[in-house]
């Protein structure tokens, strides 16, 4: 606890909260990812028809969780970030609740949008405010720290939800999903109001801007790139979005439980343990020397997905990519926080998430395309991701 105070500084308590705030919401979403592909299942007249109506269902939520990042990041900085955390909050049971009717597409296609717009509207907020409160000498290790709030929750949250599935009923988990969401609500209320004393000691207020050791035309330039490096990384995401989905559901044969056994531990197990290390080797070798190397490590990864033949082959592959590309993440998050000034982070944050959710857009129906397209060479579909990351490391050399 001493040296995570020393990380943090004097806002350890709001540090907290943010913390657990994330957790519950992510943990809900995580929830019933496994589950949702089952429902497009029952529903699809075929195979074809369910690889796209799952690409679209991802592209859907990204299409409405990009076209509300800019107005989400303008309103964290004019309203508040308390204002937006709690406004989004308010929209994602919404989103649980439409599942759990669901009678056909339409219903999920709408629970995408809710869920979209809810994280929207809170990705530039939560950024924003942990921004605000990290010690500018320990960024990279205490959002090493910070980012554990989304990763762990998505270790126990798909196993649960598949197992539920399985042991209930399929849409028994967006009920467990409900009650979680709602006692996010309920907690978001708990952070200070920016105007007390508490809050202008925790949110920042009371700190000196440093808008002025960030030069404006250095600010414009570095966002550019940065807003450029999310499109490419979202269009390659967004790629593999679908194919995470279709691979072990189609040519491995997964159930509900063996899907959340892909999430939790090929992805959340090996993103969580990259957070701390990553963090911590971005305060020692800096920002971009660590960013540039586990891409450089992660791309011939992805094709080595589509040759394994059993869930735990797949597993493995996954989970290595995974920490190798994970890693850079508290980099990544510190190096871009650093090159924003703090009156403009909100909507820093809400241009790069809004990069991110439109490359995620277009990248889950490029990733049904190129699988229906070359299916069963599905090695093809894994390069066509390949090939977005490769795109970006000449883009992140030049950031400066």
């Amino acid at each position: 606890m001493g040296h995570l105070k020393k990380v943090l500084g004097s806002s350890i308590a709001l540090f907290t909260l943010v913390w657990i705030l994330v957790f519950l919401a992510v943990f809900a979403f995580s929830l019933v990812e496994p589950v949702i592909p089952y429902l497009v299942k029952a529903f699809a007249a075929d195979e074809a028809a369910s690889v796209a109506m799952i690409g679209l269902l991802n592209s859907v939520f990204n299409l409405a969780k990009t076209l509300t990042n800019i107005p989400g990041g303008i309103f964290a900085d004019k309203l508040g970030r308390r204002s937006l955390i709690i406004s989004s909050s308010l929209i994602f049971p919404i989103s649980f609740i439409l599942y759990y009717f669901s009678k056909n597409y339409y219903y999920l296609v709408a629970g995408s949008l809710v869920s979209g717009v809810a994280m929207g509207l809170s990705i530039p907020a939560f950024s924003a405010l942990i921004a605000d409160i990290i010690p500018a000498t320990s960024m990279s290790t205490a959002y090493g720290v910070f980012n554990l709030s989304w990763t762990l929750s998505q270790i126990p949250a798909p196993i649960l939800g598949g197992f539920l599935s399985d042991a209930f009923d399929e849409r028994f988990p967006f009920l467990v999903a409900l009650a979680i969401a709602i006692t996010a609500l309920i907690a978001s209320f708990l952070i200070p109001e920016p105007g007390d004393e508490r809050g202008r000691r925790e949110t920042g207020e009371a700190k000196t801007d440093d808008s002025s050791y960030v030069d404006d035309r250095k600010y414009k330039r570095s966002l550019s790139l940065f807003v450029l490096v999310e499109l490419l990384n979202g269009l390659g995401n967004g790629v593999l979005a679908t194919l995470f989905v279709v691979y072990p559901l189609y040519v491995l044969g997964v159930s509900a439980l063996e899907m959340g056994l892909v999430f939790s531990i090929g992805w959340g197990v090996a993103t969580a343990f990259s957070q701390i290390p990553g963090g911590w080797l971005a305060d020692k070798v800096g920002e971009k020397p660590l960013i540039l190397g586990c891409l450089i490590a992660f791309i011939p990864l992805l094709v080595l997905m589509a040759f394994t033949r059993t869930i735990t082959e797949y597993m493995l592959i996954l989970g290595v990519s995974t920490l190798i590309a994970n890693l850079s993440n508290p980099a990544y998050s510190a190096w871009l926080a650093s090159s924003i000034p703090s009156s403009k982070r909100g909507i820093g944050f809400g241009w790069t998430s809004a990069a991110f959710g439109a490359g995620m857009i277009v990248g889950p129906v490029i990733g049904s395309f190129v699988w229906n397209l070359f299916y069963p060479y599905s090695a093809a579909a894994f390069a066509a991701a390949a090939i977005f990351f490769l795109l970006s490391l000449p883009v992140i050399k030049e950031i400066p």
